[in-house]
């Protein structure tokens, strides 16, 4: 997993804000941007409505879970989310 943000204005501009993305590599060196794989983006409301950063992921009983921080860097709060295969 990867965070990416914009460039200025991302601490108050919902647009600028971090996101979860997900990028995939053959060599570790070069890297591939699949953002559109990480499963996760802001919700419509709540503790992670405006940014999502920070995220770690790890198995455990053999599911796949990631923790991450929400709006204000984890200010409101953190939360997980576990993946399903769809």
């Amino acid at each position: 997993m990867v965070w990416k943000r914009k460039k200025s204005d991302y601490r108050n501009n919902i647009k600028n804000t971090y996101r979860i993305g997900y990028a995939e590599s053959k060599n570790g060196i070069d890297w591939e941007r699949k953002d559109g794989f990480s499963g996760i983006d802001i919700s419509s409301g709540g503790w992670d409505s405006e940014m999502i950063s920070y995220p770690n992921v790890f198995l455990n009983d053999g599911k796949l879970f990631m923790i991450y921080n929400g709006n204000g860097f984890g200010k409101t709060g953190f939360g997980y989310a576990i993946w399903e295969d769809q």
